[in-house]
């Protein structure tokens, strides 16, 4: 039985390109390498929760110590940094679960040379898997950039999935709020505006890494193919934060008229609970009076008292709802 290497080192997958593009997956009885005989380029997956794959990193000598630093990092926030012959950071992924995605996110780390590329992950991340997938179905890579970039657009298509499902959300919540059927939206909207927020977040953390990647005077030391993959992300990168925007935007005017509707609804119901207060207020104070157990009541021998002591009631709660109306203080 061959023994599994790779899995012992620490590797989720390894690839080796030629110069078509085409991938192979790297037996794993076999320990991959930055560079491979008859290969163009390699891509090297890590479990960074393995101890063995931060000793393999860390033994690269033909990688910045900047870059393995950072790869081997517990860092939660977005980075990129380059030199003449390397670019290496942080971005964050949606992490996968066994058949579906999780609510919560992940950072991969990436190092991409003129010969490999090279990422590491704590959790299953979806992208990662989803430009597995496209290798195993034809997909041609002919250099680690133009891997990375596919891996890159596969966080934003996630994103854009997840906007489009927000964007339906606020639909059905705005055509409840025209129809006046607000039932829990304004809960549902909380949630709107909480994931929205997160991607916001995410989204301009990309877009500030690439656009000052752009606008430094050291990217001119980056290599050609990584400003022009930079340069493309960056306007997908816009795009979605835009949308984004435009998202948070319409879920804060929704939750604005849900609060004010809901504020109209609580203003009539209590004019009216004022009004039925008012009108009453007349008619309780006969029966208060008429309730007192004292000598000298009247009709308290008459056998028409209580007919007498109804109609004057009703007659005090009409004549204060006539003088309401006459007082327009009644629509």
């Amino acid at each position: 039985m061959l023994r599994d290497l790779q899995s012992e080192a620490g590797f989720v997958w390894a690839y080796r390109f030629d110069g078509e593009g085409k991938a192979e997956l790297m037996p794993r009885d076999i320990m991959p390498g930055l560079a491979e005989e008859n290969a163009s380029f390699v891509w090297l997956h890590l479990d960074l929760v393995h101890s063995r794959a931060k000793q393999w990193i860390a033994g690269c000598s033909g990688l910045p110590p900047d870059a393995l630093a950072l790869f081997v990092a517990q860092d939660e926030h977005q980075r990129l940094f380059h030199n003449a012959e390397f670019a290496w950071g942080i971005t964050f992924d949606q992490i996968r679960e066994v058949d579906s995605l999780a609510d919560d996110t992940g950072m991969l780390h990436w190092i991409v040379g003129e010969r490999v590329l090279i990422t590491g992950r704590r959790a299953a991340l979806q992208a990662t898997r989803l430009t597995r997938d496209a290798l195993e179905t034809g997909f041609r890579a002919t250099s680690p950039v133009m891997l990375f970039e596919r891996l890159i657009e596969y966080v934003i298509e996630d994103v854009a999935e997840d906007v489009m499902r927000l964007t339906d959300d606020t639909d059905s919540i705005e055509d409840h709020v025209i129809d006046d059927r607000i039932g829990n939206d304004a809960r549902r909207l909380g949630q709107i505006r909480r994931r929205t927020v997160k991607l916001h977040r995410q989204l301009n953390g990309l877009h500030q890494l690439f656009r000052r990647f752009a606008d430094t005077a050291s990217a001119r030391m980056a290599p050609e193919t990584v400003k022009s993959a930079a340069s493309r992300l960056l306007g997908r990168v816009d795009t979605m934060l835009t949308d984004v925007q435009i998202v948070q935007q319409r879920a804060r005017l929704l939750q604005d008229e849900i609060a004010a509707r809901l504020t109209a609804q609580t203003n009539r119901q209590l004019y009216v609970l004022s009004i039925l207060t008012a009108t009453l207020m007349p008619a309780t104070l006969v029966t208060g009076l008429f309730g007192v157990n004292t000598k000298g009541l009247p009709f308290l021998e008459n056998e028409w008292g209580f007919v007498y002591v109804v109609i004057f009631s009703l007659t005090a709660a009409l004549g204060v709802y006539w003088l309401l109306r006459r007082r327009d203080m009644i629509n």
